[in-house]
C-alpha cells in the first residue's frame, strides 16, 4: 500500500491505482513531450481509467521551483491540452524532495465554430493533496484511501473537494466553540448538549459578551496557528511549537495564563523594546510583535483587570482544539481560483470568524457582524474584482484593445495568435503595472 507520508515511489502509486483506488485503471507508462512548459522538465504518461475518462500523468521538476504553485499547474494543463484530456490525477514530484501533491485536474472543452470540440481547455483547475514527509496526513488518508475504490467522476471530485474539507473543519470548529460557550449541535439522535465550560466574570453564559469573547479567542489561536507556518527573513517560524503546539500545552499547566494571554497580549502586541524583561529573554524572544488589532486587549479579555485569573478557559478544551488543529495540513500560501491546496489556508480566518458570530443566534449573531463588517467574500468574487480592475487601468494606462487584456489576465489555455501582444505594448503592460496602487478599504482577515 502507498505510504501517504513518504517520498513518491512510481511503482506504490501504480499499485495504489491498480489495486485501491481505480477498478478499470489500464497502465500505460510511456513518456510524453508536449510543447511550450515552462517547469516541467520531464513527463510520464502513467495510464488511464476508461470508466472515468481519466488519465494518470508523472510530472517532474526542478525543487527550486517547488513553491511556483500557479506556474506548475499551467505547464500541468498544457499537458493536458496537448493530449485532448479534460480529467487527470498527475503526481507533481519534485526532483531530490521528500514531499510531493496529487493533483485532481480538471477543464471544460471548448466548442469550436462548427459546433465540434476543440483542444483548447477552459475554466481550468487544480485541486491538490500534499504528500511526503512531514505532512499532515489524516485528510488525504480518509479521502484517498479510507473511503475505498472510486465509484465515479463525481466520487473522484467529492474526494479533491476543498469545500468538503473546510465543511469537515469547520464542523469540528463549531463544535468546540458550542462546547465552551453551550448549545446543541445535530438534531434528532445525533443531538448533542453543551452547558457550557466559561462565563466571563459578572456576565450571563449565554450573552453577547461570552459568545464573541469566545469567537475572539478562537480566531486568534488560530491565526497563531497560521503564524507556526510563516517563516521570517532567517527561516524561522514566527511562533515556534515550544510556544504552540498540542505537545506545549501538555507541559504547560493553565496553559491559556500561563503561555496564551503572554504570548497575546505582551508579545504579539507589543514592540520588542516595549516588552516587559520576562519576556525579552524567554520562550518569546523570537516571537514578532504584530501590528495589527487582533492581539489589543478588550474589556472582556480581563487582562488589566483584578479579576484576570477568574477567567478559566479549561486545558482540557485547549487540547481539544489543538488535537483538530494537529489533524490538518495549514499553509500561508493561499489558493487562487485555477490552483487550489486540499489545506486550510488563511480564507478560512475569515469563514470562520464570520460563520461563529452568525451561530451565536439570529438577532445578536447578525448585529455582531454589522458591527464587525465580519462578511466574507467569496474568492471567485474577489477574482472577478480584481480582473475587472486590471482590465479597466490597463485599458486607461496603455490604449490597448480590451480582448487582449482579456486574454492577458485569463487563465484559459486558450490560444491567442489572434490576440497577439507587440513589444511596444508588453513594455505598457509592464510600466503601467509597476506603477499601480490597489486599495481594498474592507481587507478583513486580509486573506
Amino acid at each position: 500500500m502507498m505510504q501517504l507520508n513518504e517520498k513518491y515511489n512510481r511503482e506504490d502509486f501504480l499499485d495504489f491505482l491498480i489495486n485501491h483506488f481505480l477498478t478499470d485503471f489500464e497502465k500505460d507508462v510511456r513518456p510524453v513531450n508536449p510543447k511550450g512548459l515552462t517547469i516541467i522538465n520531464n513527463a510520464s504518461y502513467l495510464g488511464q481509467s476508461k470508466s472515468l475518462d481519466l488519465h494518470i500523468f508523472e510530472l517532474s521538476y526542478s525543487e527550486s521551483h517547488a513553491n511556483k504553485r500557479v506556474a506548475l499547474a499551467m505547464d500541468g494543463f498544457r499537458i493536458m491540452q496537448s493530449t485532448a484530456t479534460f480529467n487527470a490525477l498527475v503526481v507533481f514530484n519534485p526532483q531530490n524532495k521528500n514531499k510531493w501533491r496529487l493533483s485532481l485536474m480538471t477543464a471544460s472543452p471548448e466548442k469550436n465554430e462548427k459546433g465540434g470540440v476543440s483542444v483548447h481547455l477552459s475554466n481550468p483547475r487544480r485541486f491538490s493533496f500534499e504528500l511526503g514527509e512531514n505532512t499532515k496526513i489524516n485528510t488525504p488518508f480518509n479521502f484517498l484511501i479510507k473511503k475505498g475504490g472510486i465509484s465515479d467522476i463525481e466520487d473522484l471530485k467529492k474526494r479533491f473537494s476543498i469545500e468538503v474539507v473546510n465543511k469537515e473543519f469547520y464542523a469540528q470548529i463549531s463544535e468546540l466553540f458550542t462546547e465552551l460557550v453551550g448549545g446543541t449541535r445535530g438534531e434528532g439522535r445525533n443531538q448533542r448538549k453543551y452547558s457550557g465550560i466559561i462565563a466571563l466574570p459578572s456576565v450571563p453564559r449565554e450573552s453577547r459578551e461570552n459568545h464573541e469573547f469566545a469567537v475572539r479567542l478562537i480566531g486568534r489561536l488560530i491565526f497563531c496557528w497560521f503564524l507556526r507556518e510563516k517563516k521570517s527573513a532567517s527561516d524561522l517560524p514566527l511562533i515556534s511549537k515550544e510556544i504552540l503546539s498540542l505537545e506545549a500545552s501538555n507541559h504547560n499547566p493553565d496553559y491559556y495564563h500561563s503561555i496564551l494571554e503572554p504570548l497575546f497580549f505582551e508579545v504579539l502586541n507589543k514592540p520588542f523594546k516595549l516588552r516587559v524583561e520576562e519576556y525579552r529573554n524567554s520562550l518569546f524572544e523570537k516571537t514578532p510583535y504584530l501590528n495589527g488589532g487582533l492581539f489589543t486587549p478588550r474589556t472582556w479579555d480581563y487582562y488589566d483587570s483584578k479579576l484576570r485569573y477568574i477567567l478559566n478557559i479549561p486545558d482540557e478544551w485547549i487540547r481539544k482544539l489543538f488535537e483538530v488543529l494537529e489533524l490538518y495540513n495549514f499553509t500561508v500560501d493561499e489558493n487562487t481560483s485555477v490552483d487550489i491546496d486540499l489545506s486550510i489556508d488563511p480564507e478560512m480566518l475569515g469563514r470562520i470568524f464570520e460563520n461563529l458570530l452568525a451561530e451565536i443566534n439570529p438577532e445578536t449573531g447578525e448585529t455582531a457582524r454589522k458591527a464587525t463588517g465580519s462578511y466574507y467574500t467569496p474568492r471567485t468574487i474577489v477574482d472577478y474584482m480584481v480582473d475587472e480592475s486590471l482590465i479597466q487601468y490597463l485599458k486607461d494606462k496603455t490604449s490597448m484593445d480590451e480582448d487582449k487584456l482579456r486574454v492577458l489576465v485569463s487563465y484559459d489555455l486558450n490560444d491567442d495568435e489572434g490576440y497577439p501582444l507587440k513589444a511596444d505594448e508588453k513594455d505598457k503592460v509592464i510600466e503601467s503595472l509597476s506603477k499601480i496602487t490597489i486599495l481594498d478599504p474592507a481587507c478583513g482577515s486580509g486573506a
